[in-house]
């Protein structure tokens, strides 16, 4: 019948061995197991437990018990709910530390109970309702009690006898002193501490406290008040009436359940039970934790140095840091056993790791615990020592120590063999190989285990050889490898030991030269020209690529390219092979790179465009003028063209900002300065008789300005290098170029000259009239030069032609150099004539006939018969008509080229 746990019945062995005394004071302080669980009375060196019908009275410091005079079970707590029936609702210690009063349930009277164990009634000050006993010296004769019924407080003698009463105020608690004869009023509402005389009640004095929530607690055996905030602690003296204040450094999350003071130090359990131990000479606070894991207990004080958990371990304050917090117990190899497992057939020793308060772990034989508060409990026979010459079977076994126990199973593991090929001393490798037992599963734990660097398990061929291959493992790690039966190590019932290897961080005196590292580049390398390259890309932790590349041309390795498939970040390992060098690794962690692209020039005045060459990518460029923006545009890999929206002036700001993301820009900013311009020369200019247009050529977009007598003249632009400016004929201008203050200037000096407006109709044939000295006059229509003449040296000229149509466009321009007259003339109608004489007699001879236009032929008529005819120069002509009879009717007819006539009918007289 095999001997597993619960198989058969359990075996208790209870090993005695010599008691470890001088150990345990020393290393782990595990106090006394009492008999009973005990009442621990608050602020006083006493605790109660019942046993067989009676209650005793214990004083651990003095090692003192008696047996209370009372007949009842004095550490039985009541709640004073509505209902609930005997009991004690509270118990009391006096200030003098001598005794302590019992307060039961409802009206009963008050036990008093002497430090020898005898005991008197009380009964409670005289109300319509139960008065609740607050405080009491019985050294000094005086009772505090609160009255809720008659809302007052009330100072009596031990027999009840009223000496004094306050009036019971909201917020205000009283404090009865120990060491001094002084009430204390402690005020929440108005943040105040009160002192009132114990004899007179008169005020002796008054102080404030800090302004925030606190919970409040008094140590009565040296009179201070320990008031804890959120981030401090404030304790208040009652004899000096000072207020001191520690720093809790983030200590002391939850209030406190109990407070001593013990030689020179106050100690403190709270809610979540931590032990506060509070220094106020050195202004200093600790907290540390008493909780065992997974498990809750209850913690009290005792004076003079004692604390007591779960109501039945009694320990010493001084040495709670040694106090066992945790353990657990396990198998030594006592052989030549190797860690890992409990092997098959080899020998053990039964060992218990204890970690006591302070953090500190003590692996120590179970065997050498002190037999007190040890005990065992297993279906395995152990030798002596708690041994196990040759583990053959399983096991389970209890081990309890003081207030802990721990559980453990054990099974005997057999033990396969291990071996790796695998050399480690060049830091990461691509695979590892061995041999182990035909068919078995080789398992490998990384320290570094992120994206492919730690292969999953592999099962051996039927002769034992194994290759573990994933992307690659890293170095400067340390690595396990072990052979299981089990996924999980500790479960395994077959199994190695761990083979522990530390791979390290290989030292690379000439690295290989990295061109791109980013998601979008990928990765490439500069290398010997055509070399072999071994890369290892891990995507994740199971996803991996192993491939070779080989460099161009030039040396250069592209090693990965992207795709939408990779994830953000990975990692590159490479080896350039036929080469004894380790592999060196890269990691992706960046998507796109820094920008990086060159201004080609700097920027000038009257530029339009900015030229820059980009190395990376497609960066978007955004160009700012003087803070402002001025354009964008997605580069190109190479030489980008930017227009801008004008040229640019001298001492702008010119921001070229280039950006794959906010965090990743280049930013380039130049001023704009000016060269000297170099081109100003005059091609042509058209003069009327106000006005000149100038056509120049000049460097590009300069600024371009006329001055005259020292005034800056209004130039406006008419065409590509042509500006019009008002200045007569013969006018002196000063013509500028320039690029901000950089400038180039020429005089020159328009022609003098008369260049009246040309008008034609369609009645003339020929033109006269002032225009540039000796200057090649046309009149074309169209393309066809209709007239052409040479001006004089005054600018007269005379331009005969063929009478035009009304509505034709004509062109006339007189050009002498550079120098232009030149209009567009439209030949507008002629008028109707209009014809007039004055008085005619028959002794007139010659008539003065008036007409509105100087062309045109003037015929007279007297009847039918011609009298004259005659050309028409002037609006004035003078026609010779002869004597003609009295009476008779002569007519003047005006008949113009375009043959537009008018006629008048005067009498002679």
């Amino acid at each position: 019948m095999k001997r597993y746990l619960y198989a058969i019945m359990l075996t208790m062995i209870l090993l005695v061995v010599p008691k470890q005394e001088a150990w345990a004071t020393s290393i782990i302080e595990t106090g006394t197991k009492l008999e009973q669980s005990i009442k621990v009375i608050p602020q006083s060196p006493f605790y109660l437990d019942y046993l067989n019908g009676k209650t005793r009275l214990h004083d651990p410091n003095n090692q003192s018990t008696v047996i209370i005079d009372y007949p009842g079970d004095l550490t039985t707590h009541s709640s004073g709910d509505e209902g609930s029936y005997g009991g004690v609702r509270s118990w009391i210690a006096s200030l003098d530390r001598q005794e302590w009063i019992a307060v039961p349930q409802y009206d009963q009277p008050l036990i008093r109970v002497q430090r020898d164990g005898t005991t008197s009634r009380i009964d409670s000050l005289e109300s319509p309702h139960r008065a609740y006993l607050v405080s009491y010296d019985a050294s000094r004769d005086v009772m505090l009690w609160r009255d809720s019924y008659k809302g007052e407080w009330a100072l009596t003698d031990m027999k009840g006898t009223v000496k004094r009463t306050y009036p019971l105020i909201l917020g205000q608690s009283l404090i009865l002193g120990t060491n001094l004869d002084e009430l204390i009023a402690f005020n929440t509402s108005d943040k105040s501490i009160t002192h009132l005389s114990l004899e007179t009640g008169e005020e002796l004095g008054k102080t404030t406290y800090p302004n925030e929530s606190l919970s409040i607690d008094f140590e009565s055996k040296t009179d201070r008040l320990f008031m804890k905030g959120s981030n401090h602690l404030y304790v208040y003296d009652f004899a000096t009436r000072t207020m001191q204040t520690l720093n809790l450094n983030g200590q002391v999350h939850y209030d406190l359940t109990s407070l001593i003071y013990h030689d020179g130090l106050y100690y403190g359990v709270t809610f979540d039970d931590s032990m506060v131990t509070i220094d106020l000479t050195k202004n200093h606070i600790t907290e540390t934790s008493l909780r065992t894991r997974n498990t809750n207990s209850q913690f009290d004080l005792i004076e003079n140095g004692y604390f007591v958990q779960d109501d039945q371990w009694l320990l010493p304050i001084e040495r709670f840091g040694q106090k066992p917090k945790e353990m657990y117990t396990w198998l030594k190899a006592t052989g030549n056993s190797e860690e890992g497992h409990t092997w098959l057939n080899h020998a053990y020793q039964l060992m218990a790791t204890i970690t006591t308060v302070d953090g500190i772990e003590h692996k120590v034989p179970v065997a050498e615990l002190p037999t007190d508060v040890t005990q065992v409990e297993s279906a395995q026979s152990f030798a002596e020592g708690y041994t196990i010459p040759s583990f053959d079977q399983s096991f389970s076994t209890k081990v309890s120590f003081a207030m802990l126990d721990h559980w453990k199973s054990y099974k005997p593991v057999k033990q396969l063999p291990l071996q790796v090929d695998t050399s480690f001393e060049y830091g990461a490798v691509g695979e590892i190989s061995g041999i182990t037992a035909p068919n078995a599963t080789v398992y490998l734990s990384c320290e570094k285990a992120s994206f492919a660097t730690c292969s999953s398990p592999v099962q051996a061929d039927e002769t034992g050889r194994f290759k573990l291959s994933n992307g690659i493992i890293e170095g400067n790690q340390t690595i396990e490898l072990y052979v299981s039966d089990a996924w999980d190590y500790r479960q395994a019932t077959e199994a190695s030991v761990k083979k522990r290897f530390m791979l390290g961080q290989p030292v690379i005196n000439n690295p290989t030269k990295v061109l791109t590292e980013t998601r979008m580049e990928g990765v490439s390398i500069q290398t010997e020209p055509h070399a072999k390259v071994e890369v290892r890309q891990l995507n994740s932790k199971t996803a991996f690529e192993v491939k070779e590349v080989q460099a161009d041309e030039h040396g250069v390795a592209q090693l990965t390219t992207y795709s939408s498939d990779q994830p953000w970040s990975y990692r590159i390992f490479f080896r350039v092979l036929g080469q004894e060098r380790p592999y060196e690794m890269v990691y992706v962690t960046k998507d796109y790179p820094m920008p990086s692209f060159t201004w080609t020039k700097p920027p000038k005045t009257g530029d339009t465009t900015i030229t820059v060459y980009n190395d990376k990518l497609d960066p978007v460029l955004a160009v700012s003028r003087d803070g402002r923006a001025e354009s964008a545009k997605r580069l190109t890999k190479g030489m980008n063209v930017i227009n801008l929206k004008e040229p640019l002036r001298e001492g702008q700001t010119i921001k070229l900002v280039a950006s794959f993301r906010p965090e990743l820009t280049q930013t380039v900013e130049k001023k704009v300065t000016s060269d000297t311009p170099k081109v100003l020369t005059v091609k042509d200019v058209l003069l009327t008789s106000s006005s000149a247009t100038f056509t120049l050529a000049h460097d590009p977009n300069t600024d371009i300005n006329f001055i005259s007598n020292g005034v800056v003249l209004y130039t406006r632009v008419v065409g590509t290098n042509r500006y019009h400016i008002s200045a007569k004929p013969g006018t002196t201008v000063i013509i500028e170029s320039s690029y901000g203050s950089k400038r180039k200037t020429l005089t020159y000096r328009l022609p003098s000259a008369t260049i009246p407006s040309v008008t034609l109709t369609d009645e003339q044939t020929k033109r006269v009239g002032k225009t540039l000295p000796n200057a090649t006059v046309t009149l074309k229509n169209g393309s066809k030069i209709i007239a052409t003449t040479k001006s004089n040296a005054n600018g007269s000229y005379t331009l005969t032609f063929s009478r035009p149509r009304a509505g034709t466009k004509l062109y006339f321009e007189a050009k002498a150099g550079i120098h232009r007259d030149a209009k567009s003339v439209v030949v507008k109608s002629g008028i109707r004539p209009t014809i007039s004489t004055g008085t005619i007699r028959s002794t007139t001879k010659s008539v003065a006939v008036r007409t509105n236009v100087p062309y045109g032929t003037l015929y007279v008529y007297n009847g039918s018969k011609l009298v004259a005819k005659k050309s028409i120069g002037s609006t004035t002509t003078n026609v010779y008509i002869g004597t003609q009879r009295r009476g008779s009717k002569l007519i003047f007819k005006v008949v113009t080229p375009a043959n537009r006539t008018n006629q008048t009918t005067k009498s002679v007289y």
